[in-house]
């Protein structure tokens, strides 16, 4: 006997599904970190990663080494002396 509904065995042929959207890459966070700490350069404010040392007459500067887009203060009789 053959089979009903054709060539097919009487089966409809199942719809491919429609492919999803690629979604929009996010900012990298180092990105956001780099244009914060331009913007605060610029501006001569603080950045998001910051630090405060206060001079004492064993220590009068501040280190050159440190995290990665930061920023140090050093203050001497209570005065911003440098910002790094």
């Amino acid at each position: 006997m053959a089979p009903k509904g054709g060539g097919l065995g009487g089966r409809a042929p199942i719809p491919k599904p429609k492919p999803k959207p690629k979604p929009k890459p996010k900012p990298k966070k180092e990105h956001q970190v780099v244009s914060s700490y331009k913007n605060a350069l610029k501006k001569g404010q603080k950045t998001n990663s910051h630090k405060v040392t206060h001079a004492t007459k064993f220590k009068n500067n501040i280190s050159t080494s440190g995290k990665s887009y930061s920023s140090a203060d050093l203050y001497r009789n209570n005065k911003l002396e440098i910002r790094r």
